[in-house]
């Protein structure tokens, strides 16, 4: 029997995660389609985790819109998801006098543009106050309120908030044909599964072009972008702890150096355009070109040990803007070519979707009763199950230390295997609690996360 829904969302990354989530609060029958094993397991688990107030967004655009209430909604939503998140602060950074002009533009565009906190700094006050940047520093625009927070929980916590609430999740689905059909679209997987929906909504992140063309659209194509990332060790923190940016250029933003919610130091990303959407490869060019940023930023961090090396992939198309087009007359909305900012937009753009569905398609209102749901709190600088003695007191085994480099308990990875939405890779395992995350990357913990996990998959396959 095929399945009947009134709204297939395509796509679990952060931004059709949002949507989905959102679309939990109207009386309707939803369902979140991921080809994947995990929600979040393409595009969201590789970015910088930053959560930007929106002042360096084209003044004027849908995406200014989207990101400026999206951060407007995480610091209003994200603690009640149990989301961490922490308000670092920014700088962009001026060592030239064109790289000065640029800032003093930045700083006086951003605040006739209504976000007043952003200030311009004095070069030899920014040193007196964050003494690891390189010396000679000229001017810095300053803005308070730049976040760091978790990335790689949020589109979990939205998918088990709109799990909770009703939505249908399937995966892995991989959409592979659709079909218009009379009352909306039948839509298919490699498996001659099939769902029927009234209303498509394609969030397809970096797919989301080959989505567009089984429905028969093409009016746009991904042009991925790879960027590239390199995470210092934890004493890397006490070195350096504010985001920094360098001075954007008419080509790049460049390669920023920012703490982590975790108590790492990131750096990066590069931006390089490639043919392959899979193609995160991390090159020899890559590295050099985040060891210069180092070397020309904070200098005092060249040292610092490095935990891992990773590459992501943003949604980039061949225009400029947000391809977020409602196609009501054919019951399709697309809602791509996000770019860099869908971490810090998802939740202004589902809001702006739901302006668009409703009630264009349909006419509801959001009336369901919620259920809330929380997400482990991973954050270095939080108490952490192993640390507390009320749930230690409960069960133990929040006392057994399972990952020493992340201070993992055995508990905690054994409740992320019994969430309602469960991780379905190891992959997924270790972005829900850190576990094998750390210095040494699972050397002495891997084997028995990985046994915790299988056992966990055998007893699910058993219970059918």
């Amino acid at each position: 029997m095929t399945a009947e829904f009134d709204i297939a969302v395509v796509g679990a990354g952060v931004v059709g995660s949002a949507i989905a989530r959102d679309l939990s609060r109207y009386d309707l029958n939803v369902a979140l389609i991921e080809a994947n094993p995990d929600p979040g397991d393409e595009l969201s688990k590789g970015n910088s985790a930053l959560m930007t107030e929106g002042h360096d967004t084209p003044a004027g655009t849908l995406e200014r819109q989207c990101v400026v209430r999206g951060y407007q909604r995480y610091m209003e939503e994200a603690p009640a998801l149990g989301i961490a998140l922490r308000k670092t602060g920014a700088l962009m950074l001026a060592w030239t006098e064109e790289q000065r002009a640029t800032v003093e533009h930045v700083v006086k565009e951003a605040n006739a543009d209504g976000f007043p906190r952003v200030t311009l700094m004095d070069g030899q006050d920014v040193l007196r106050r964050w003494p690891q940047f390189r010396s000679g520093l000229l001017a810095a625009a300053y803005m308070p309120d730049e976040v760091i927070a978790d990335a790689l929980s949020t589109p979990y916590a939205y998918v088990l908030d709109a799990v909770t609430n009703g939505v249908t999740f399937l995966r892995p689905w991989r959409v592979n044909h659709a079909q218009k059909t009379a009352g909306g679209w039948r839509l298919s997987n490699d498996r001659a599964e099939t769902i029927k929906a009234r209303l498509v909504i394609n969030a397809g992140g970096i797919r989301a072009d080959l989505v567009e063309g089984l429905a028969g659209y093409h009016d746009f194509r991904m042009k991925p972008r790879r960027g590239q990332f390199l995470l210092l060790d934890k004493p890397a923190r006490a070195i350096h702890d504010i985001i920094a940016y360098p001075t954007p250029t008419p080509v790049t933003r460049g390669i920023l150096i920012a703490p982590t919610i975790f108590g790492n130091v990131l750096v990066g990303p590069t931006a390089e355009e490639v043919e392959d959407r899979d193609d995160r490869a991390v090159t020899e060019d890559g590295i050099a070109a985040l060891r210069r940023t180092i070397d020309e930023m904070v200098p005092a961090l060249r040292d610092m040990p490095v935990n891992t090396l990773y590459a992501g992939m943003r949604p980039a198309t061949d225009h400029s803007e947000y391809q977020i087009i409602a196609r009501f007359t054919d019951n399709w909305l697309t809602v791509a070519g996000i770019r860099s900012t869908g971490f810090s937009g998802a939740l202004g753009i589902a809001e702006h979707v739901m302006s668009l569905v409703f009630p264009a398609v349909f006419d509801r209102k959001p009336t369901k009763p919620v259920r809330g749901v929380r997400v482990p709190d991973l954050a270095e600088t939080s108490v952490r199950p192993w640390a507390d003695a009320a749930r230690i007191a409960t069960d133990p085994a929040y006392a057994e230390m399972l990952c020493h480099c992340e201070r993992i308990s055995v508990s905690e990875v054994r409740d992320a295997l019994a969430s309602p939405v469960p991780p379905a890779s190891i992959k997924a395992l270790k972005r829900r609690t850190r576990a094998m995350f750390g210095r040494c990357q699972g050397f002495y913990c891997g084997a028995r996360v990985q046994a915790m996990f299988d056992a966990a998959q055998a007893k699910a396959s058993t219970d059918g």
